[in-house]
């Protein structure tokens, strides 16, 4: 990370001043350097060379400060109340025989107190011995329980690992180690690595919100769950957005476009549901445990009507980060507002229930009985849609769906299902062609050859699973993109026949993009749209690099005849781990013989891909989502 004219650097725990001088060498004169050590003048200048390059350091405009703790950095009265662009710490240790712990200690100090003064922007360089890190860059690498766990100590100031360097002290002119146990004696840099830090956006506790809405006549409110919450309309399937859910929705369409006739529909459909057991508008394959239901409640006479962000009666709406737009309620515009959990009206007489849509192929009928609707096209349908699943780096909530509908005449267009089919396969498989282009690699011929979208029929006849089985990581290969349908159009005395295809945008975009986490397409941290924008696709670069692990089991009694369903305590998971879980996997089920009383083992391991995580806010969650499992279901921890 290159500075800028104007910025400022500091730099701690030096030991003879030959790298701050080798800095100020290679800098510009309008960018201001601090160096400070912890020893005294008097003692500092002991060591070889120290004052000549602390004259010398003068000399150019430096300042030099005795006396500083770089655990303690507001300490010093001249550096109280000072910001820098960047703080640099090369080769820390406790000195003499200090283990891994106390050394551990002292990185951990250290992050906190440089978190007081590094810019918003800035960041903060570590240079450590090899193998001491702990991370993957070291080679060799140490076992994670022998190293200094470098990510893990500065993520409890809030910093993530954004990139490692290798040290070349050959490319620091003049730079000589010293210091080796606390003696005026070097020691061995190479293989030696510079870890950069940057400030992370922090983990926010995730807040209840209740969306207030009109239905026809009635004004009523819907408590949104709140693993939910940061993703109600994100608006990242809007014209013109660069976010990699609507490049890879735009490129669909375009190559679609190509070969048929191809129409968008606005998606004016609504985002609630009321739920209707056996709706014959619901996806068979959804089941009931996976839809997100919300708790519906009348307001009261006193209760405020919220329309263009005013209310009457009450204060005006809370604000909040993530802000609604228009739902839609068929053809009818809803007004619709979020509020803080402490403005929420009385629920305690619940009326009725509905749920977030699970997928937008409930929606076929409403398409098929457009006046405009014409066989031979086929027509696009894109939005989010929610369901819960499972915990793990392929699997989201929340998800951007495209949907593709054609109808044809049996007899007339007897070639369009063909069509339909070949369209959809080869235009995934012209973009998994394309991706490996831009990501450097050359396509060999037989890669040219290779056909990677699989349609996989399914045991009903005249449907297929899209899968992709090569060019891409083992994480995806089992992983369906979408599926599609082919059966008889009902509403329309059985004259005509439908295509349905619904794609998962989010996980063929992490094909696409090479993106690891699902969580990635929905942070809110700028550096990951700031590299993916523009139309063209290339592989993401994580800004948060080697992010620690930490391993939490979960195990508990059954106490009644009804078990907690498997996707709801993955949902609470969730929910109270703030989406830091990146593996939940069931690792022993057991029931008692006699008492045929039941129990169940998780192992949960906490990872963010985004933002830093520490041991003490893993463990934290752990013990909050024991009470919370305890509170939510009937079962006994162990």
């Amino acid at each position: 990370m290159a500075m800028r004219p104007g910025d400022s650097v500091l730099l701690v725990g030096e030991g003879n001043f030959s790298f701050s001088v080798s800095l100020c060498d290679r800098v510009s004169r309008d960018i201001q350097v601090v160096a400070t050590c912890y020893e005294s003048e008097e003692t500092i200048t002991k060591h070889e060379h120290a004052a000549n390059n602390i004259n010398c350091l003068l000399e150019k405009g430096a300042e030099v400060h005795f006396l500083v703790d770089c655990t303690n950095i507001q300490e010093c009265p001249s550096l109280r109340s000072r910001l820098f662009d960047r703080v640099i710490f090369n080769f820390p240790h406790c000195g003499r025989k200090a283990g891994v712990k106390k050394n551990r200690e002292l990185l951990a100090k250290f992050f906190r107190s440089s978190a007081e003064v590094v810019t918003a922007t800035g960041d903060v360089q570590v240079t450590l011995c090899r193998g001491q890190g702990g991370t993957g860059a070291d080679q060799p690498a140490r076992h994670w329980h022998d190293s200094w766990q470098i990510v893990a100590q500065a993520a409890g100031a809030g910093f993530i690992l954004s990139e490692v360097n290798a040290f070349d002290a050959t490319c620091h002119g003049g730079y000589t180690s010293t210091g080796y146990r606390s003696q005026d004696k070097s020691f061995r840099v190479a293989g030696a690595l510079t870890h950069v830090f940057t400030r992370s956006l922090p983990i926010d506790k995730m807040k209840p919100f209740t969306m207030e809405t009109m239905i026809g006549d009635e004004h009523c409110s819907f408590h949104i769950p709140e693993e939910l919450a940061d993703k109600i309309n994100r608006n990242f399937l809007q014209e013109g957005s660069n976010h990699p859910v609507n490049v890879i929705k735009e490129l669909l369409k375009m190559r679609l476009a190509a070969m048929v006739a191809v129409h968008e529909l606005e998606n004016q459909f609504p985002l609630l549901l009321e739920y209707r057991p056996g709706d014959p508008g619901m996806d068979p394959e959804v089941r009931q445990p996976e839809l997100y239901f919300v708790t519906h409640s009348t307001c009261g006479a006193d209760q405020c009507r919220c329309r263009d962000g005013q209310c009457s009666s009450r204060p005006p709406c809370c604000e909040c980060s993530v802000p609604m737009s228009n739902l839609r309620q068929g053809d009818q515009n809803v007004d619709c507002k979020m509020l803080n959990q402490a403005e929420d009206p009385d629920v305690s007489k619940v009326c009725c229930r509905y749920y977030f849509r699970p997928t937008l192929t409930g929606y076929l009928d409403k398409v098929l009985q457009r006046p405009d609707f014409t066989a031979g096209v086929i027509y696009t349908l894109s939005g989010t849609a929610f369901r819960k699943r499972p915990i793990t780096p392929q699997t989201m909530p929340a998800f951007h769906e495209m949907v593709l509908v054609g109808a044809f005449n049996d007899k007339r267009q007897p070639d369009f299902p063909h069509l339909f089919m070949c369209s959809v396969e080869n235009t995934i498989t012209f973009l998994v062609k394309s991706t490996l282009g831009t990501s450097g690699s050359e396509i060999s011929q037989a890669d040219q050859n290779l056909h990677p979208t699989v349609l996989m029929e399914k045991t009903s006849a005249k449907c297929w699973n899209i899968y992709i089985k090569d060019m891409v990581s083992s994480d995806f290969i089992n992983n369906a993109l979408g599926k599609l349908d082919l059966f008889p159009c009902q509403q329309m005395g059985g004259e005509l026949s439908v295509c349905v295809a619904s794609i998962n945008l989010d996980l063929l975009s992490m094909v696409l993009y090479q993106i690891p986490d699902w969580r990635l397409l929905w942070t809110f941290d700028e550096r990951f749209l700031n590299q993916l924008s523009g139309s063209e696709i290339k592989p993401f670069r994580d800004f948060s690099l080697y992010p620690p692990t930490y391993t939490h089991d979960l195990s508990f009694w059954e106490d009644s005849d009804e078990r907690p369903h498997e996707l709801e305590v993955h949902t609470a998971v969730r929910r109270v781990s703030r989406e830091t879980v990146r593996h939940m996997t069931l690792i022993d089920s057991f029931c008692q013989p006699h008492t045929e009383r039941r129990s169940r083992c998780y192992r949960l391991t906490y990872q963010s891909c985004d933002r830093a995580l520490s041991y003490r806010q893993a463990l934290q969650m752990q013990l909050d989502l024991r009470e919370e499992l305890q509170k939510a279901f009937q079962i006994t921890l162990r």
